[in-house]
């Protein structure tokens, strides 16, 4: 099951010219040339991390409050089709349901705590997120958040960048909530 929704991801991340294009040029505003390539590199960031990905970890502290830890995860890869596909596999569980979610450019996202376990993966473009102490975490493609912060009294927030992001959303809705560290 794990292998089918990790072929769904890095399908999508082999074609990031085909997710930078979802935005309506419109939804992007006027960028300038700058912005714009910082938006073509964004996409190239996973490409270069190799089977690395960094992971934001998100957790209700003893105090009932969110804290974020970041870890790098190694996964183990292959190549297949004669060298015209590599994959890597992290071994991260099977989710109950993967969303792919569309950001807009320079929105607000609200602190609020995780309603399940879930993995959240940029895919394209960027998106920061903050806690209460004001703590930023930014988050470019490849980037993964793991949100077990589910009994958070106020949870996290954030924004998300210039050009809006494309992220898969794995959710574990059955997965009990993480203990306090």
């Amino acid at each position: 099951m794990t292998m089918r929704f990790l072929s769904i991801v890095f399908a999508l991340l082999a074609l990031p010219s085909a997710t930078t294009a979802i935005a309506a040029e419109a939804d992007r505003g006027a960028l300038s040339k700058a912005q714009l390539a910082r938006c073509e590199r964004l996409n190239a960031d996973f490409a270069r991390t190799g089977k690395i990905v960094k992971i934001h970890r998100a957790y209700t502290g003893p105090d009932g409050e969110s804290r974020i830890e970041t870890i790098d995860l190694k996964g183990e890869g292959g190549v297949y089709y004669g060298g015209k596909v590599s994959l890597t596999q992290f071994a991260l569980g099977d989710p109950s349901n993967v969303v792919i979610v569309y950001g807009h450019p320079n929105m607000e996202i609200p602190p609020h705590p995780s309603p399940y376990r879930e993995i959240f993966l940029i895919v394209s473009g960027s998106s920061t997120v903050m806690l209460k102490d004001g703590t930023k975490y930014h988050m470019t493609p490849g980037t993964l958040l793991l949100s077990e912060d589910q009994s958070s009294k106020t949870g996290r927030g954030g924004t998300s960048g210039p050009c809006g992001y494309v992220a898969v959303d794995f959710q574990y809705k059955n997965a009990a909530p993480a203990a306090a560290k």
